[in-house]
């Protein structure tokens, strides 16, 4: 027997959604590339005025913020659009026409998962200078 009793009384997993979304923050939809598919998972922490360059991701990212918060800067039409991204909320990117830079300039480092859906051989993120 495989499971006894005991086993399938135990406690259920708790299953939680921490993102969804179909859109960018500026209301793109992302592209998937073609190729053999790669999932990427990243915890990254930025320091406290850190900042990740301006730059696009050619493949969809899902960005949840665990601790801290985060300034998601967009370019669009020559003019900076910020956003804020607070622990527990998330955000889309992956439209080459979005290119942003995320800077924290919170009190506290700033800690997030991030997921990339790519292909083999793909970057993560390509620098606009």
């Amino acid at each position: 027997m495989i499971f006894s009793g005991a086993a399938l009384a135990s406690p259920q997993p708790i299953t939680e959604e921490l993102f969804r979304a179909n859109r960018t923050l500026g209301g793109r939809v992302v592209a998937y590339p073609e190729g053999t598919p790669e999932m990427r998972v990243y915890r990254i922490t930025l320091p406290v005025g850190a900042k990740i360059p301006l730059h696009i991701h050619p493949s969809p990212v899902m960005v949840v913020v665990e601790q801290g918060r985060l300034s998601n800067v967009r370019i669009v039409d020559g003019a900076e659009v910020t956003d804020i991204v607070e622990a527990g909320d998330g955000f889309l990117e992956g439209n080459p026409e979005e290119p942003h830079y995320v800077v924290n300039k919170g009190s506290e480092p700033a800690v997030s998962l991030v997921t990339f859906a790519s292909v083999e051989g793909m970057p993560n993120m390509v620098r606009v200078e």
